[in-house]
């Protein structure tokens, strides 16, 4: 039963993974346009849209958090703030449901304002799982309150948030509360009322509060009631420099990883090294930890939250390829890509690029910084193992090559990177198949192991011509050479250089040359006299 609920767990996480990039883009040019519209009544309106939005993408959220809750990794990222100013504006963005079901709201707090470190992302999902419980399961006319009291323990001086969230609604049976906070547990409700829940909201809640070190018990009067109440303990901080604070916190964890790097290594992730390591770099907490769950039983995941980490990482552990969001704070995907590219000391190391904008100028942008392939989100994930294997695969067979080649004649080495191994080869076959009419693009990604695909992006990529342009482009080059020499016919040279139709040889030479065959070396006499 356990395997069963975990199958549907993660059938039903990458149903929902599915929609949060069309809720992002959703919601990006709602918050862009709230900015430029001063409208009250048009603003009003942006601002449900804004608000239902991102209630449907905490219902979406809620399975990726299941997904970690068991796995657990679940993990706090605590930043500093005022956690009375944050439930409040939580808590009041639910008016809209309150005036169409018309509940009267209810906030109340003994103290304004209090500055702590919490978990901005969890809190809000507690408040937001309480809160539309409370909604939910009130009739029309009921009430619902949001509570917040600071209790201080007299012999310690340790100081804990009360949350009381309250309403009139349904209430739960006595013989159900022991078991309102397991996973998929639903209360039973009037026939009256459509459970829209996924039974696991609840769960979720407790976790975030233990993550915290806190407690969550619940209060109920069967048809009159229930009140959820939520103990965090809490760390009381100077409100005037908490802003300073996070930047002082920032930069000294840098600089922490800077000296552990400089004095004792890197510290790195524990691998199993009969598997490939990936660096995944992506900003985006939920969809970083999606990609890591469909990658980790293949790969060794080493994971970084934007580009200038993810530059740190690449420098110090080595991957042997970095998956990349593009769109990134500190440093962009393009950004790192190029970085990886130009330094010798990570040039070897494959990119593979992720964005949801969609396009072909796009696609070319990502590729032109040297990423070995692009992928636009939403995709199937068996399609970016399938890219990671195919790449790794093509990398190692190069370096087994070039073992052989160090071993047979170890004073000639020369340290080629793999990319201009592979165009050296590709040369060398064309060169070897220019008099082959029939040797073809199939023929020569067959002969550098890749598939036709990876073989027009890699070439494009190192060329600026399709494999077939590259092919034709040396047919013709060695057809002008054949011409200076003055030994061979137009017949003669169409035929050593591959060409099937010498109609045809006569006007690739023209597109390439400005000029036909007969005519070329007159016109290049006549460029060296205007020289």
């Amino acid at each position: 039963m356990h395997e069963l609920d975990l199958m549907k767990i993660k059938f039903f996480t990458n149903v929902s993974h599915e929609f949060r990039t069309p809720l992002s883009l959703i919601m990006a040019p709602v918050d862009k346009i709230l900015k430029q519209i001063a409208e009250p009544e048009i603003q009003r309106q942006l601002l449900l849209v804004n608000r239902n939005a991102k209630r449907l993408l905490n219902l979406v959220n809620q399975l990726l958090d299941f997904r970690k809750m068991e796995y657990q990794e679940l993990k706090l990222h605590e930043k500093n703030g005022d956690i009375i100013g944050f439930i409040k504006d939580l808590s009041y963005a639910f008016t809209d449901v309150a005036d169409q079901k018309h509940i009267k709201f209810i906030f109340d707090s003994e103290m304004e304002s209090f500055y702590t470190s919490f978990d901005h992302d969890k809190i809000e999902r507690i408040l937001f799982n309480l809160l539309s419980n409370a909604y939910k399961f009130t009739h029309q006319g009921g009430q619902v309150s949001v509570l917040l009291n600071l209790i201080e323990n007299a012999e310690t001086g340790d100081k804990q948030l009360e949350i009381r969230v309250i309403d009139t609604g349904i209430g739960i049976a006595p013989d159900k509360l022991d078991r309102i906070f397991e996973p998929f547990f639903q209360n039973d409700i009037p026939g009256s009322m459509l459970n829209l829940g996924s039974g696991i909201g609840l769960s979720i809640t407790k976790e975030f509060v233990k993550l915290h070190s806190g407690e969550i018990f619940v209060e109920s009067e069967f048809n009159e009631g229930s009140c959820f109440t939520v103990l965090l303990p809490v760390r009381q901080l100077d409100g005037t420099i908490f802003t300073d604070t996070d930047l002082l916190l920032d930069n000294s964890e840098e600089l922490l990883t800077v000296e552990a790097s400089s004095k004792n290594g890197y510290h790195r992730e524990s691998r199993d090294f009969k598997k490939p390591t990936v660096l995944l770099v992506e900003d985006n907490d939920d969809f970083r930890f999606y990609i890591k769950d469909n990658l980790k039983s293949a790969f060794n995941i080493i994971e970084a939250e934007n580009g200038k980490k993810g530059w740190q990482k690449a420098l110090a552990q080595h991957p042997n390829l970095v998956v990349s969001d593009i769109s990134m704070p500190e440093m962009s995907g393009i950004d790192l890509c190029l970085k990886i590219k130009n330094d010798k000391r990570t040039s070897h190391i494959p990119v593979i690029l992720l964005t949801a904008l969609m396009g072909e100028d796009q696609q070319l942008k990502g590729l032109e910084t040297g990423a070995s392939d692009y992928l636009t989100k939403p995709f199937n994930f068996e399609i970016l193992q399938s890219k990671i294997r195919n790449i790794l695969s093509q990398q190692e067979y190069m370096r087994k090559t070039y073992q052989k080649q160090v071993e047979v004649v170890p004073t000639e080495m020369h340290v080629d990177s793999p990319d201009e191994l592979f165009i050296k080869k590709v040369l060398l076959l064309i060169d070897n198949n220019i008099s082959n009419p029939n040797f073809s693009v199939e023929e020569l990604s067959s002969e550098v192991f890749v598939s036709r695909y990876t073989l027009y992006k890699k070439i494009l990529s190192m060329t600026g011509k399709t494999p077939n342009e590259l092919v034709r482009s040396m047919r013709l080059k060695r057809a002008a050479q054949l011409l200076e020499t003055g030994h061979l016919t137009i017949s003669q040279i169409c035929h050593k250089v591959g060409f099937k139709s010498q109609k045809y040889f006569v006007k690739s030479f023209k597109a390439e040359y400005n000029t036909i065959p007969s005519k070329y070396l007159e016109s290049m006499s006549e460029e060296v006299v205007e020289d």
